[in-house]
């Protein structure tokens, strides 16, 4: 989906159609990754010299609430943000260096098993965390040059 297209949705539920929001949509949708917060403010700064923080994270969470961009956490942080995906249900290994993400050919809710006596399951996430093999490749150069 194109920017136009997400602009379309925000203003057809009732939200401004502000340039920064333009911008932080067509960063995520060029990036196709992870990204946080600072990233983009860095890249709307060009645009926006006196752009708060909170104003990325204002937008970020009014595009999360009406799931436009998808948020996860890989530590205790900082929270990353993606375009959310249109491909139905499934999973990603997701890189914690560079933010790509990989979906998962099955889902392994299956192999979890029933949910515990009393407890309704109303949506679950599976995400795995680890290095893509350029990350791997590039710490492990990193690791030699410093021994």
């Amino acid at each position: 989906m194109q920017t136009d297209v997400y602009m379309t949705t925000l203003k057809d539920r009732g939200y401004r159609l502000t340039g920064k929001r333009r911008e932080i949509l067509d960063f995520l949708l060029r990036n196709n990754r992870y990204v946080t917060a600072r990233e983009l403010i860095d890249h709307l700064r060009e645009s926006y010299p006196t752009l708060s923080l909170e104003t990325v994270y204002r937008n970020l969470k009014t595009l999360r609430d009406e799931g436009i961009i998808e948020e996860s956490r890989f530590d205790e942080l900082e929270a990353h943000y993606r375009m959310a995906c249109q491909n139905g249900h499934h999973h990603h290994y997701i890189c914690v260096m560079c933010g790509k993400t990989i979906m998962l050919d099955h889902c392994p809710m299956p192999a979890v098993g029933c949910a515990p006596s009393g407890f309704t399951v109303l949506q679950h996430r599976f995400e795995v965390l680890g290095y893509c093999s350029d990350c791997q490749s590039t710490s492990e150069s990193s690791k030699e040059k410093r021994d």
